[in-house]
Formats: structure tokens, sequence, C-alpha cells
């Protein structure tokens, strides 16, 4: 699967809240319970997950499922791009990564699901940029942003892009450095159990809910 730099822009949410929130790793029980825990209003509020909806939890098809909740939005993550590049574009090497890193869920699911979850994937932006009520901007992208302008997201590369859901450098050398032209940039892939990991103006939110922690569900204010 190619990555491609799409930009997904939302309007200014005038009704309802925004928030964002970790990897969901198949654990949309766990997900809904916390949502119900903030009085989260399906008919006004919106959910932007910074990708890896699926794998390592239990319930994989349900998070494929809330991409066809208009109140839920996502950008790409990594587990979406081994799954297409594994099952639809058969890269065996793809495949034997995807199906050790949790991807074995697929093998209980009909064949005749699978095209209409390769383009819901196909579809997803590479980074989502919303800006809430009081003007603060947030970027999301999946588990990197080591450029110099959040204005070039839309003219990187393949290769870039894929640094972008895939590099874990910036978060283990804990890089303080600030993107340009964006207030706050939102990642997961990294977990850091402890809790949000502010590195610059960039914030990590994936406390591995696959491993049994709370979800880190922020609300952009």
């Amino acid at each position: 699967m190619k990555i491609k730099a799409v930009l997904q822009k939302l309007p200014i949410n005038t009704e309802g809240r925004d928030f964002a929130v970790g990897d969901i790793h198949g654990n949309v029980a766990k997900l809904n319970q916390q949502l119900e825990q903030l009085a989260f209003d399906r008919s006004k509020d919106r959910l932007i997950c910074v990708g890896d909806l699926i794998d390592r939890g239990p319930e994989s098809v349900q998070a494929l499922a809330l991409l066809d909740e208009p109140w839920f939005y996502s950008v790409v993550g990594n587990h979406e791009q081994l799954m297409v590049s594994a099952m639809k574009y058969k890269h065996s090497e793809h495949r034997m990564t995807w199906l050790n890193h949790g991807g074995d869920w697929i093998a209980s699911t009909s064949p005749a699901q699978w095209p209409e979850w390769f383009d819901k994937i196909e579809n997803l932006p590479l980074a989502i940029e919303v800006t809430a009520k009081s003007g603060t901007r947030y970027g999301i992208i999946h588990a990197d942003y080591p450029y110099e302008s959040w204005n070039d997201v839309e003219d990187l590369d393949e290769d870039e892009a894929m640094r972008t859901i895939w590099s874990r450098a910036s978060f283990q050398k804990r890089a303080e450095y600030v993107v340009k032209d964006i207030d706050w940039i939102l990642h997961g892939h990294n977990v850091y159990e402890e809790g949000e990991l502010v590195l610059g103006n960039r914030i990590y939110i994936d406390r591995g809910a696959y491993k049994g922690n709370d979800f880190i569900i922020k609300e952009l204010v």
C-alpha cells in the first residue's frame, strides 16, 4: 500500500466538542465506556483517532466499523498500512509482519468483507487538521512529524509519508523540536504508559490500551 500525503481539514465544530484518542487497537468496548464517562454526544461531538484502529485487541471489525460513523475520524496508522499491503497487494514480508503483530484476527472473517475494509483504509488521510473554537490549531498524524513546517505535510514524498506512520526516532530521542505553522501535533504509535508526553509542540497520547491501560481521550480546546 502506497501512502499518499493527504491532509484532511475539519471545519470548526461550533455545536459540540472535539476529542483526540490514542491507538484503538481493537478495543472498542473500552473506548465506548470511556466516551460514556465523558458524556460524549454523538449528535454533535467528534472523535479523531491517531491511527492503528486494528489488531491486538478483540474488536478490530468493530473498530473498522467506526469509519462509517459521522462523528468519527482517523488518520492512517502503520497497522492499517500493513493490513492492506499484506492482504490486498500480497506483500509476503508485510503479511508475516502483520500476522505476527496482531493481524491474525483476519482469519475469523469472511473474505467478502475485505474489499470494503481495504477501500476505507486507502481513503484515510495521512494527517488531519482541526481548529478549536479558541483558534488553537491541532495536527494529527500517526507516529512522527520530523519536518520543519506543518505546511509541508501535503508535499511529502512517499518515503517521507511512510516515515510519519512508522518512525520512533523523535520519541526515542525525546527530541524537543517545535514544528512551525501549527500549534500542536498529536501522535500515537509510541506507547507512553505514564500519560501524555509533550516534546516541543508534539504530544504523544498512546498509553497502550491493548495492554489494559485506559485511553487518553484529549479534548481539543
